[in-house]
């Protein structure tokens, strides 16, 4: 009889050393709970895209300098790494808001002087830069370095005060730079 006692209380006495059925319901809950927040972190960060980058932090245009007769200008750019002439648009407004184009190009000119790409307003396209200037294997997908020029050949309004070159973002590019011809 003493044996079957003493084996009841062994089992309580264990029985006592395990965790009580509410504090193991409450952990099982907050693991549950910790987990599919994780999950949910991971494939959210999954299903969307890379993302924009605004044009703003990949080019920087410092201010344009006229040629003789103040219908060509040339504007030193200042782009972030992965930045190319197909990555952009362009727009030529008036100081009224005009947008202008007619006859008017964009050429991006290699820090060697020889030319990469042409932007033609009047088509809203880029094409290689050709003829005997053309850097070899112009493309409009070679990547932007500092210190290369963007050369803008417009037909500007008389003074050109005011009017104003904008690079747009294209693609994987957002956004809008620009810079006011003198």
């Amino acid at each position: 009889m003493q044996n079957q006692k003493g084996i009841g209380r062994r089992w309580r006495q264990k029985g006592k050393r395990g965790v009580s059925p509410i504090i193991a319901t409450i952990l099982l809950v907050a693991i549950t709970v910790v987990l599919a927040a994780v999950l949910y972190i991971l494939i959210s960060g999954l299903t969307k895209g890379p993302g924009n980058t605004p044009l703003g932090s990949a080019l920087a245009m410092n201010t344009p300098v006229a040629s003789a007769g103040g219908l060509t200008y040339t504007i030193n750019i200042v782009p972030s790494s992965g930045l190319t002439p197909a990555s952009m648009n362009f727009e030529l407004t008036s100081s009224s808001g005009t947008i202008l184009g007619t006859g008017t190009t964009v050429t991006v000119v290699a820090v060697t002087g020889c030319l990469q790409a042409v932007y033609t307003f009047s088509t809203n396209a880029w094409a290689a830069a050709s003829g005997g200037t053309a850097c070899a294997g112009a493309s409009t997908t070679v990547t932007l370095t500092s210190g290369m020029q963007l050369s803008l050949v417009a037909s500007v309004s008389q003074s050109g005060l005011g009017d104003k070159l904008v690079a747009v973002g294209v693609g994987t590019f957002s956004g809008q730079v620009s810079t006011t011809l003198p």
